[in-house]
């Protein structure tokens, strides 16, 4: 009797714990599916504004819960740096756990990985692997891709073009009290209308590493501080474009095109203007425009990748112009500059006066050669008042009217 009783209670208590399991089981599949359910809403904008940074962190608690779509979305947001820092690393090694289980998404990713050197070392051999891998399950990235002869992080030679536009706009450096030779800088708004041909180039997901360089082509007009003209990429189809100068810096209105990249040769994403700013550089004889922009494709529903644009005008005979004396900032405190060209070789002098013209600074450059000129002036124990700056070149004088706080 008791023997049978003890089956009995061993039967119950089986029960009792598959049922109680069954019950844990339940409750975490649903979490799974609310949380990767809530991770698509955000990071698609399905009845909410996109917020990659929310869809972040749904994924990463379905992931936690040993979610496999959504370690690789989480791996994939990694990957490009949508609402967390921008980490190859962190992205390989868990497209690496998808590719184990050989899902194909992830198979295709890995593989991506390996071809670029991103969060890996590149390797040619470990890339035809996964991708042959992901492709024999029909995945067609993949399969495009292993028809690329070259992956997308190949473009060393565009990297020497981006160091000469960041080399242009470092500013001169100045020693005060000396004169010292610049360049010719002339007003944004005589310059802005014209021809500029350059480069449009785009870089990988971090922001390193150069993907394409593609040439450009803006033709601008100005009228009234509005710009119109066109934008040519890669010899292809003009579009129109409008933007408005602000500054030293073109502000592009918004605007939809067709860009096509790496992954995307035939018919090109559909993007839009979002945020394109360029600034005008003057060095030498050299005036170019350059800048980022920031695109968003409705197609795919995310930022494209970081893109930066350099240009250089195709017609700089505005460069003969000649600048005359300007002194700034005026009013000034301790210390203001005096700016000029020396159109051929000539003796030069500065003074400051006062009103009664009596000279409380002076300073002899003797000759000086052609090109353009900046004296920093450094009267830190003037009183407060108005003084006359007084330029001499040669046998002419031009004289200046400036206020010390």
């Amino acid at each position: 009797m008791r023997r049978k009783l003890a089956v009995v209670v061993f039967i119950l208590r089986s029960c009792l714990s598959v049922s109680a399991q069954s019950g844990i089981d339940s409750v975490a599949n649903h979490s799974i599916s609310t949380y990767y359910a809530q991770g698509v809403k955000f990071k698609d904008g399905i009845g909410v504004a996109i917020d990659y940074e929310k869809a972040f962190k749904y994924f990463s608690k379905a992931a936690e819960l040993g979610d496999e779509q959504s370690i690789y979305a989480q791996a994939y947001l990694y990957f490009k740096g949508l609402g967390c820092s921008q980490d190859y690393t962190k992205a390989a090694q868990l497209f690496l756990r998808g590719a184990k289980l050989e899902r194909d998404n992830s198979m295709y990713f890995y593989g991506l990985c390996w071809r670029n050197g991103y969060g890996v070392v590149k390797n040619a051999d470990s890339a035809k692997y996964w991708l042959s891998k992901s492709a024999a399950v029909g995945y067609l990235q993949a399969i495009k891709e292993l028809q690329t002869p070259i992956g997308e992080n190949i473009n060393d030679s565009a990297m020497k073009l981006v160091q000469q536009i960041n080399n242009a706009a470092i500013p001169d450096k100045k020693i005060a009290n000396t004169f010292n030779k610049i360049r010719h800088y002339i007003p944004t708004s005589e310059i802005v209308s014209g021809n500029y041909k350059g480069f449009i180039i785009q870089y990988d997901w971090s922001g390193k590493y150069i993907t394409s360089s593609k040439s450009l082509q803006l033709i601008l007009s100005l009228n009234s501080k509005k710009l119109t003209g066109l934008w040519i990429e890669d010899q292809a189809d003009s579009i129109k474009l409008s933007a408005n100068l602000s500054y030293d810096s073109i502000r592009f209105d918004k605007m939809e095109y067709r860009r096509r990249d790496h992954y995307s040769p035939e018919n090109g994403i559909k993007y839009n203007f979002q945020n394109a700013n360029l600034n005008l550089v003057q060095t030498g004889d050299s005036i170019f425009l350059a800048g980022n922009m920031e695109m968003f494709s409705p197609q795919r529903n995310e930022p494209s990748k970081p893109i930066f644009i350099v240009l250089a005008r195709a017609d700089s005979s505005i460069m003969a112009k000649k600048l005359h004396l300007r002194t700034f900032p005026n009013p000034f405190n301790s210390l203001i500059t005096a700016q000029f060209e020396i159109p051929k070789a000539e003796i030069v002098e500065i003074q400051i006066l006062t009103l009664e013209g009596v000279s409380v600074y002076r300073n002899y450059a003797g000759l000086l050669e052609i090109g353009h000129y900046s004296l920093p002036i450094k009267v830190s124990n003037l009183s407060s008042g108005t003084y006359l700056l007084k330029f001499t070149y040669g046998n002419q004088v031009q004289i200046s009217r400036i206020i010390k706080q």
